[in-house]
């Protein structure tokens, strides 16, 4: 039991300690955007983030706060502010200024020791924050570069893409260009027997073009019209052979085989000397007698 009793003391005695340490540290902040020091602020709606270790949003201190906090700017002028605090995270207060900030100038943030908590700790001691802000020269002309990077990419990439549609048209109408100069330069060749060997091949595309065309024109020419009426007709009467039918009719037959029969025997007849047969009648036969 006594063993027991000296036991519960001891846990006692190291609970209260812990406790008076907890409260023996006071308010601080505990961080802050931008930290103490930062660079590259931006001078529009620009605004300080104070983290601190404990409660600072009651009702009844918001009031005497708000005088805790000042802002310097160039010259160590004091700058228009606006405090808030955030009722999801009761340890934060927001420092907002109201203005626009110098380019590249250095502003202080001083909060006063009588800054009080929720508890009624205090800081006790005066704390300063320093900041500058952004270039904006600097930040103007490195946008003007990258937009003159861009402006020239853009005009570069146009031009190459306008190029190659032009050499394809080229190629596709049989005028592609060729420099003879690079070409020989390349092959080996003389200047002369490219610039023959190129416009040879200029005149053979040129003239398959053309016979292209013709063809394409004589078509045209022999395909169906359509009148106005909605009717079609051509331009003359065509054999069934023209649409590709190979199909021949008994009486087309006949006639072909008996033309060809004929044929035969008119070339025997001219190869035997005489265009008549042997047995004559008529005029030629009472003549003889």
């Amino acid at each position: 039991m006594r063993r027991l009793g000296i036991f519960a003391i001891a846990l006692t005695l190291a609970a209260l300690l812990q406790t008076a340490a907890c409260f023996a540290g006071g308010l601080e902040i505990v961080n802050s955007y931008p930290h103490d020091g930062g660079t590259g602020l931006q001078p529009v709606n620009c605004a300080v983030k104070l983290y601190f270790n404990q409660d600072v949003s009651a009702q009844k201190n918001i009031e005497a706060n708000r005088a805790c906090f000042e802002i310097l700017g160039p010259e160590r002028k004091a700058q228009p502010i606006q405090v808030y605090y955030d009722p999801k995270d009761t340890s934060m207060v927001l420092v907002a200024l109201e203005n626009v900030l110098e380019s590249d100038s250095e502003y202080t943030l001083v909060i006063s020791g009588e800054f009080e908590a929720t508890s009624g700790d205090t800081l006790e001691n005066d704390v300063t924050l320093s900041f500058r802000t952004r270039n904006q020269k600097t930040d103007t002309s490195i946008s003007m570069v990258m937009m003159a990077v861009m402006f020239v990419g853009i005009i570069f990439f146009s031009s190459r893409q306008m190029k190659k549609q032009t050499q394809k048209n080229e190629r596709e109408s049989g005028k592609e260009r060729v420099n003879p100069y690079k070409e020989s330069k390349k092959t080996g060749k003389s200047v002369e027997s490219i610039v023959e060997k190129t416009e040879r091949e200029r005149r053979k595309k040129e003239e398959a073009r053309k016979r292209a065309l013709q063809r394409s024109a004589q078509e045209d020419e022999e395909e169906e019209e359509e009148e106005d009426n909605g009717n079609k007709k051509v331009k003359g009467p065509r054999p069934i052979s023209a649409g590709g039918s190979t199909y021949k009719s008994g009486k087309k037959a006949k006639a072909e085989a008996k033309a060809k029969a004929e044929a035969a025997r008119a070339a025997a007849a001219r190869a035997a000397g005489t265009t008549k047969p042997k047995n004559k009648s008529g005029k030629a036969k009472s003549k003889k007698k």
